[in-house]
């Protein structure tokens, strides 16, 4: 097992694995024992930013503190910790407030977002990088972020043209929205434009990360309204389809998907070109049908609920072809979306109906009736009396 600590871990003077972080009123955070040596030697600036110094009190950063005494029990690592040597005796009921006041300092390092000086970046990066990391630790963490005006913050950092520091905010920013007493919070503090500028401008991984968040605030069903509305929010998803790695693509599917709920949302999916690029993707996955293009397919069955999706769906050359592999080939999950795709297509489309039939749909249907989740019984019922009507009309024989 690799033992060697993360950075965030690290004392910047002694690069060595705190033992007892403290945080400076720079926003930087050190060993206890390294930054009492620099301070006793009669030094009186941040080591690392080189800030002069107005106070030299130590703040312990408990929330560090524990995630460093969790990596080092996981790993096997003996934390050694020396005798508080500055006259201050600490009591566990006191870590709460020590706690609250560490953030204090880091958000107030945070709202230095105007200055492109170098040292100020770096600072402002290394708060935000901080944040970011005890935002993953906890419920409590995160909602003391909040209350600590962090948010506010946070938010313009999405766009500060520093990249490191962007990508930070933008986890930071995921991990905090994972509260439901944050999400509806988030956007209204106005974070869906930065997030979506995110989407659109930032690093491959700050927009995965984008979609991610997207995800996440829209499980408040006002929040699938909120940033469906956006004027670039679905447009930027989509275009993070053609974009995107592999998992950007992945991450946009599923941030559309969740937005998708909302009628308006897939009508605006739909408009953007959102069919021809997921059925891009099935198509591209048919030498792999595996779970990778249940979502894809998924997101295609959402979209052709409504009546600009099926229209968008019947002009699609090579759908046939793709949905009888899916039914062929695929996972059980993926045949279930193809069935209730074909069933909306064939019945707005006699002409699809009369594909199907020739392409032998009827005969996949069938064990749908069987072992298809009532939904799906209910679809493949429907496609088999489309694609029959073709027969007793007299079409396509």
């Amino acid at each position: 097992m690799d033992c060697r600590p993360p950075d965030d871990f690290r004392c910047p003077i002694s690069l060595e694995l705190m033992s007892d972080p403290v945080i400076l009123c720079t926003g930087q955070t050190y060993d206890r024992t390294s930054i009492q040596r620099w301070l006793e030697s009669g030094k009186r600036t941040c080591p690392n930013t080189t800030m002069p110094l107005h106070d030299t009190k130590l703040i312990p950063n408990y929330a560090l503190r524990s995630l460093i005494s969790q990596w080092a029990q996981t790993h096997g690592v003996d934390l050694k910790r020396p005798a508080i040597s500055d006259g201050a005796q600490r009591h566990p009921s006191s870590a709460p407030h020590e706690t609250k006041k560490s953030l204090e300092i880091l958000v107030k390092t945070l709202a230095n977002n105007t200055s492109n000086n170098n040292v100020l970046v770096q600072s402002r990066r290394d708060a935000i990088r901080q944040i970011r990391t005890l935002a993953k630790q906890s419920r409590e963490t995160r909602l003391q972020i909040v209350e600590a005006g962090a948010v506010a913050r946070i938010i313009p950092l999405l766009s500060c043209r520093d990249s490191q520091t962007e990508e930070h905010a933008m986890v930071a920013l995921f991990y905090l929205s994972l509260e439901d007493d944050n999400k509806v919070g988030l956007v209204a503090e106005g974070a869906v434009d930065l997030i979506v500028n995110a989407l659109k401008h930032g690093s491959m991984d700050t927009r995965a990360t984008a979609a991610v968040t997207l995800t996440s605030l829209a499980i408040v069903d006002v929040n699938k309204a909120t940033i469906g509305s956006h004027s670039d929010a679905i447009g930027a998803l989509v275009n993070l389809l053609v974009e995107g790695d592999a998992r950007a693509r992945k991450e946009a599917t599923t941030a559309l998907y969740s937005l998708c709920f909302y009628n308006d949302n897939k009508r605006r999916a739909v408009m953007a070109g959102a069919v021809s690029l997921l059925l891009e993707a099935v198509v591209n996955c048919v030498g792999v049908l595996n779970e990778s293009v249940e979502r894809p397919l998924g997101l295609l069955n959402m979209l052709a609920t409504v009546s600009e999706g099926r229209a968008a769906l019947v002009l699609q050359k090579g759908i046939m072809g793709s949905m009888v592999k899916v039914l062929r080939e695929g996972t059980f999950r993926s045949r279930e979306h193809a069935v209730a795709i074909l069933s909306s297509l064939c019945c707005n489309s006699k002409q699809r109906a009369i594909e199907a039939r020739q392409a032998g749909v009827m005969e996949h249907c069938s064990q749908f009736l069987e072992d298809g989740t009532p939904r799906t019984k209910r679809k493949a019922l429907v496609l088999m009396k489309a694609l029959e009507d073709t027969v007793n009309h007299g079409l396509g024989s």
